[in-house]
């Protein structure tokens, strides 16, 4: 009986990702499928691009993060992947290069060092709409108490440090312990 179960398991599947998503390719992970990829999104526009924070933003920027696995064209979606969540400064001249700089434009885009590393360094705040944590200066959202997993997290500016700067923020599978991380630029232009 196990044996058929996975095949009709998967044809189903095949089925329903057909009719949902106009045959994408992704199947859909269970909660015991840990993720061997994660990636992060920024706003609600599904984009990997380089993400952005306006010192003096009306809004936090909605962060998200999605785990996968395998690879290729047709990777396992894992449906109920949580994450913790850290992020830090970017020092420029001790990270590596694939996190101590971004793009600006349309693909391919042009490549910016990151600015140096702020000499004020406070924590820097990841958010969460609603919840019982500390309070932020956006109406609505609190500050994300340290071993929550959640799939999504807003991110602000540092309140009083000075832009530009740049934030790396990593989300951690709470299933498998594989990270995604992305450079985040604070500043009014990038």
């Amino acid at each position: 009986m196990r044996r058929l179960a996975l095949p009709i398991l998967t044809i189903c599947g095949l089925a329903l990702l057909t009719s949902c998503s106009g045959g994408s390719g992704l199947a859909f992970g269970t909660s015991t499928t840990s993720p061997t990829v994660v990636v992060l999104y920024a706003g609600s526009n599904g984009q990997t691009n380089d993400f952005e924070i306006a010192p003096t933003g009306v809004a936090p920027l909605a962060v998200a993060a999605v785990g996968y696995t395998g690879s290729g064209v047709s990777p396992n979606y894992v449906v109920d992947a949580t994450f913790t969540w850290a992020a830090r400064y970017v020092n420029p001249l001790t990270d590596p290069q694939n996190v101590a700089t971004y793009t600006v434009g349309p693909a391919p885009g042009t490549f910016k060092t990151c600015p140096a590393v702020p000499t004020f360094q406070p924590p820097v705040p990841i958010l969460i709409q609603g919840g019982t944590g500390a309070a932020s200066s956006f109406a609505g959202y609190t500050v994300l108490p340290a071993t929550t997993a959640t799939s999504q997290v807003f991110l602000e500016a540092v309140p009083g440090v000075t832009a530009p700067y740049c934030l790396v923020v990593d989300a951690t599978s709470v299933n498998g312990h594989v990270v995604g991380s992305h450079t985040v630029i604070v500043s009014n232009s990038p």
